[in-house]
């Protein structure tokens, strides 16, 4: 394990995040379970359970004291130099619901204001940024590997956004795989590894006050 910098040039820029975090072990993460457990990445892993939950082997170091352990690897870092906030919509389809939907004979109505046929105008959070660097202790192999199949980071992925380009992963003179999520008595209740969403997994920690960190420059930390 050695210190390395990870890049991902990105091809058009626009990140779909609320907080721009993007941790680089989620990726790694998300990358692995595809590659070795793609069974369970189908449906939502909302529910998941301590006993069901599967620990990736990433090509990262681990640090911490029992079970405040983390991957030694950095949320994003760069300059956005936009945000912005657009919208997505569902809408029911009524050409295609007249041709598809059968009430059998009897007289039917498609509920378009709640249920599986609601219709949403819902914000979406975009930032502009040319590219994003993490850093972190592991194995400049391993971690290329993982990244050769991620093609997009962040949200709505599937509707193009946070498209990368390119990733790059060298070796670098500095550890600076800390500016992350670090286990703190005195911080608040936040992830301190992947997946962050998971609730029972949350820690007391704190995120440094780097401005070289993406979600620190949104903030204006200086």
């Amino acid at each position: 394990m050695k210190p390395l910098k990870i890049t991902a040039y990105m091809q058009t820029g626009k990140i779909a995040t609320t907080d721009l975090y993007l941790p680089l072990d989620s990726i790694l993460a998300e990358a692995w379970m595809r590659k070795y457990h793609p069974e369970r990445m189908a449906g939502s892993q909302s529910s998941i359970k301590p006993e069901d939950f599967i620990i990736p082997e990433l090509p990262l170091e681990r640090r911490g004291e029992g079970d405040d352990w983390y991957w030694a690897c950095s949320f994003a870092c760069g300059e956005p130099r936009q945000e912005e906030i657009v919208h997505w919509h569902k809408r029911f389809d009524q050409a295609l619901g007249e041709q598809y939907v059968d009430f059998e004979g009897r007289r039917g109505k498609v509920d378009t204001h709640s249920g599986a046929y609601k219709g949403y105008r819902m914000p979406l959070v975009t930032y502009l940024i040319s590219k994003l660097e993490w850093y972190a202790m592991g194995d400049a192999d391993g971690v290329g590997e993982l990244l050769r199949d991620v093609t997009h980071i962040g949200k709505k992925r599937s509707q193009g956004y946070g498209r990368v380009a390119r990733w790059d992963v060298e070796d670098y003179p500095e550890d600076l795989s800390h500016l992350r999520a670090l286990p703190d008595p005195d911080g608040g209740e936040m992830g301190i590894r992947p997946p962050y969403w998971l609730a029972w997994q949350w820690r007391r920690a704190r995120i440094p006050d780097d401005p070289r960190l993406a979600c620190n420059a949104v903030l204006g930390v200086n």
